[in-house]
């Protein structure tokens, strides 16, 4: 089981670090430039489709490739590589085959059913 904590632990940290990324050095920056421009300019202009496709905001967008790259290769390959180890341990334990296609069992209380 040494692999499958590794492979959460860099699941976990990648997801969070990339995601950390993503936010603070492209969204909040975004946002911050947008702001300013609602704020100087107006809200319509800082809406509009010139402010959103200039060159600052072009380059911000791709600041956040790096973070994107972390959270999709670090965070979900390791999830995916789990996943497997999860459903071929149940294959070779007998756990697909043995189960009788019930998700659920009502259970009944009968203190209470009156008999």
């Amino acid at each position: 089981m040494q692999q499958a904590e590794r492979a959460a632990k860099i699941s976990f940290w990648s997801l969070n670090i990339g995601l950390a990324w993503m936010v603070f050095a492209t969204l909040f920056l975004l946002g911050v430039l947008q702001l300013y421009h609602s704020v100087s300019v107006g809200y319509f202009d800082a809406r509009s489709l010139k402010f959103l496709s200039n060159h600052i905001n072009f380059m911000l967008e791709w600041l956040r490739l790096p973070g994107d790259a972390l959270f999709i290769l670090g965070g979900t390959l390791p999830v995916l590589y789990l996943c497997w180890l999860g459903v071929s341990s149940m294959k070779a334990k007998g756990g697909l085959e043995s189960s009788s296609g019930v998700l659920f069992t009502e259970i009944v209380d009968v203190r209470r059913s009156g008999a």
